[in-house]
């Protein structure tokens, strides 16, 4: 019950001092900066989402570019590997004509 007690009077000398040496000025001024705070943090905010869209953007055209060099250069291991089996095939003729004589 002392330590309750003791509490409630230490709480309220500290309100009658914050009160007597201009609390409610301090707390204006401290307002003022988190307002003044919030605002530059909001134009961050309004900047980095711009950015994101434009990276999103970004990597959106690498990707589809990505896919169309990988659909190019999976034609060209096509086609030279039909040009590989072409020269197998014909090489296997030859060999034979070789081998009949």
């Amino acid at each position: 019950m002392k330590k309750v007690l003791l509490g409630i009077i230490i709480g309220i000398a500290v309100l009658a001092a914050f009160l007597y040496f201009g609390g409610g000025r301090y707390l204006r001024i401290f307002g003022a900066k988190t307002e003044e705070a919030g605002e530059k943090l909001e134009k961050y905010e309004k900047e980095m989402k711009k950015e994101a869209e434009v990276l999103k953007e970004s990597a959106k055209e690498a990707g589809e570019t990505i896919k169309e060099k990988a659909g190019d250069a999976k034609e060209a291991v096509k086609e030279t590997a039909e040009g590989a089996k072409e020269a197998v095939s014909k090489a296997k003729e030859k060999a034979k004509g070789y081998v009949t004589k």
